[in-house]
């Protein structure tokens, strides 16, 4: 019996030591190891350059459009479009990634720069869109304070990744520009309808 033992403690020995001898597969397992990590920081680098794209087309198509309010250029040459039509129409050649009739603008205007204040576009208790936002579309006049702000929802591929505090419960990211600012002197005019 006591032979039998060191029999099998010594083959049992052996065997563990070929097989520590034996590397063959140790690239197999050193990549199962570091996959995981890997693909997790490729995820959020795509997931993280779509919505930057996204808020930086958005800033850039705000920016551009805002500046016909602010020269008065927009009043001026009102066509009798509806005046949030007509202002997305000024952005959108300059979004890029996001549907431009899913983009909401709000205009509001006011005497001081702490009387113009838009309505907040997220409900962070139901994590949804504010209904209300995007409804006010408040012509500017000369010398006015001027609050414009644009919002849209960019689809979100990896849900797991949490970029900023504006996720919307159906799976998208909101992204936002705002703009605020004073109006030219210029000659007063009508946004039209």
């Amino acid at each position: 019996m006591v032979d039998a033992m060191r029999y099998l403690t010594r083959s049992s020995g052996r065997r563990l030591a070929a097989l520590l001898r034996h590397t063959g597969g140790a690239s197999a397992v050193e990549f199962a190891l570091v996959a995981l990590p890997f693909f997790m920081v490729l995820t959020a680098v795509f997931e993280a350059g779509l919505v930057t794209l996204a808020q930086q087309g958005l800033d850039n198509g705000l920016d551009r459009a805002a500046r016909t309010l602010f020269t008065g250029t927009f009043q001026t040459n009102s066509d009798g479009t509806p005046a949030a039509n007509r202002f997305r129409a000024e952005m959108c050649p300059a979004v890029v990634y996001i549907d431009c009739s899913q983009i909401k603008v709000e205009v509001t205007t006011g005497s001081t720069f702490a009387s113009s204040s838009p309505t907040s576009p997220y409900n962070s208790s139901t994590r949804t869109a504010n209904s209300s936002f995007g409804s006010k579309f408040q012509c500017p006049s000369a010398n006015n304070i001027v609050t414009v702000r644009a919002v849209a929802t960019v689809p979100r591929y990896f849900k797991f990744l949490t970029l900023n505090g504006l996720q919307l419960a159906a799976g998208g990211q909101m992204v936002v520009s705002t703009l605020v600012f004073r109006a030219e002197p210029y000659p007063s005019g009508s946004c039209g309808s």
